[in-house]
């Protein structure tokens, strides 16, 4: 009885490692209050820069628009653990500026009450033949990413001419 005791609380937690954002709080206990959730989501907007949400938020209107919603928001999930279009979707739905999917875990976080019950509903994903609808998915590269990228590309420059004038000699 006794092992149960501490065993059984940790069964039923639901939190997935998310490689996105490492410091997610578990959230297996819904529904919540909006404000608390708004909140939450305000953090992971500051740790990810207006830059990056603004870009991540112009691919998740273009995959609305194309009916891809669902096929974007599943996009890294299986094989890395990535859940990035799932954060960056919650937080624009929290602020009231992505449809809601049906079947998607999102509404049923909120309490009744905090439910926006105007805000549109997303039809779900439409089967298509046109395969060059793809899901983009921007990487951002910092200053010293790029200065990284440059020296390495510069050595290689470098090094191409050094070679070709050692042959022509």
């Amino acid at each position: 009885m006794l092992v149960l005791t501490f065993t059984l609380p940790s069964v039923f937690a639901d939190c997935s490692l998310d490689n996105d954002w490492q410091e997610k709080p578990c959230l297996d206990m819904p529904p919540y209050d909006k404000s608390e959730l708004v909140q939450i989501w305000d953090q992971y907007y500051l740790m990810k820069g207006q830059k990056w949400m603004e870009m991540k938020k112009v691919e998740m209107d273009f995959a609305v628009e194309n009916q891809i919603l669902e096929k974007w928001l599943s996009f890294g999930i299986p094989t890395s653990q990535n859940f990035q279009n799932h954060n960056v979707y919650f937080y624009y739905f929290l602020n009231d500026q992505a449809p809601m999917v049906d079947g998607y875990y999102a509404e049923q976080l909120l309490q009744n009450e905090d439910r926006n019950t105007n805000l549109e509903r997303y039809s779900g994903d439409q089967p298509t033949d046109n395969l060059s609808t793809v899901i983009v998915t921007y990487y951002h590269i910092n200053n010293g990413g790029l200065l990284v990228l440059s020296i390495i590309f510069g050595v290689g420059i470098i090094g191409f001419f050094i070679i070709k004038s050692r042959k022509c000699r």
